[in-house]
């Protein structure tokens, strides 16, 4: 089977995730540095991505209000869809990231590990919760 690729999406950092071939686990990878232009950042994760190959989906996180609405940083990653959508040809996912990096947050708190520390790893791991989600969810199977 081939992987799928979780995407936390903000304006200084991206989180990415990996998923296991078999389409179960989810891990985090790293942490990218945003771009100026949505552009430039569709043309990083492309080429980020590419070192995974096989990769069949992409799950970009979509930031939801709590009530389910948009939120002002929803039309940005939708925009940053559409540009991966041009770029290459793997199915582009858009998934509820409500309460993602929060609950991510909560975590590492719990675990004792300092706010310098914690910001290396947020980000990524953020991507393995929305891309988790995604996996343990019926409508992926």
């Amino acid at each position: 089977m081939k992987r799928i690729v979780g995407i936390d999406y903000g304006k200084v950092r991206i989180g990415l995730a990996l998923s296991d071939p078999s389409q179960i686990i989810a891990s985090p990878l790293k942490a990218v540095i945003a771009k100026p232009s949505l552009k430039e950042t569709a043309t990083l994760l492309v080429q980020e991505i590419s070192m995974y190959e096989p990769v069949e989906k992409i799950v970009l996180g979509l930031p939801l209000m709590m009530n389910g609405t948009e939120s002002p940083s929803s039309k940005e990653v939708r925009e940053l869809a559409k540009f991966l959508e041009g770029m290459t040809d793997k199915t582009i996912v858009l998934w509820d990231e409500r309460l993602t990096t929060a609950q991510v947050e909560r975590t590492l708190k719990e675990a004792k590990m300092r706010r310098k520390k914690r910001t290396q790893y947020i980000d990524a791991m953020a991507a393995a919760a929305i891309l988790q989600n995604f996996l343990d969810s019926p409508c992926n199977k």
